[in-house]
């Protein structure tokens, strides 16, 4: 028995619950917190009042827990898209820039945690880390959109009904001109 097979059978019965990979919704989770923990450094930096810090430090954390189930089901998503699909390498891209994304954060939060513990606010180091990271995500985080609204990836009931060829529409450019949304270049 795979090590993975209870983490894969939740995430595929969570799927079927909401109709689509559950990616996308918890990444909400660790870009919020990290957002929140970025404004909380510049509050604590602007102002010098250390419940700021505090705040940062609590919604980083939060959004470590968060960015582990992100990784898993993006894991998981990464491995059903086909390596000569051009939306592998936007993937790829997606998932290394994550990473370090991911690495930005922890460091800072060791660092801060190191801090705290010696006394002393967060250093300059640990609060640039942090908004590296954030800055970082922003790009990630368009990657992914351009996964699912340009490519349609991870998009499950249209893409089981799409062909697998580089002429098929996808993502907005398989919407009517009048559509909504409408197509855009």
């Amino acid at each position: 028995m795979d090590l993975l097979s209870p983490v894969t059978a939740l995430i595929d019965k969570t799927e079927e619950l909401i109709g689509h990979s559950p990616h996308p919704a918890i990444v909400a989770l660790p870009l919020g917190a990290w957002t929140v923990s970025n404004i909380c450094d510049g509050l604590a930096m602007a102002t010098g009042d250390p419940r700021y810090d505090d705040a940062a430090s609590v919604s980083m954390a939060i959004g470590l827990v968060g960015a582990a189930g992100s990784v898993v089901t993006g894991l998981r998503d990464y491995s059903y898209i086909p390596t000569d699909r051009p939306s592998h390498e936007v993937a790829t891209r997606h998932a290394l820039g994550n990473a370090l994304v991911g690495t930005l954060f922890a460091t800072s939060y060791i660092l801060r945690v190191r801090d705290q513990k010696g006394g002393r606010r967060p250093r300059l180091l640990a609060r640039t880390l942090g908004i590296a990271g954030g800055a970082l995500s922003l790009y990630t985080a368009w990657l992914g959109g351009v996964l699912v609204e340009e490519y349609g990836e991870a998009v499950k009931p249209v893409m089981e009904d799409e062909p697998d060829d580089e002429e098929s529409p996808r993502g907005r450019q398989r919407l009517a001109p009048h559509a909504p949304l409408g197509p855009h270049s």
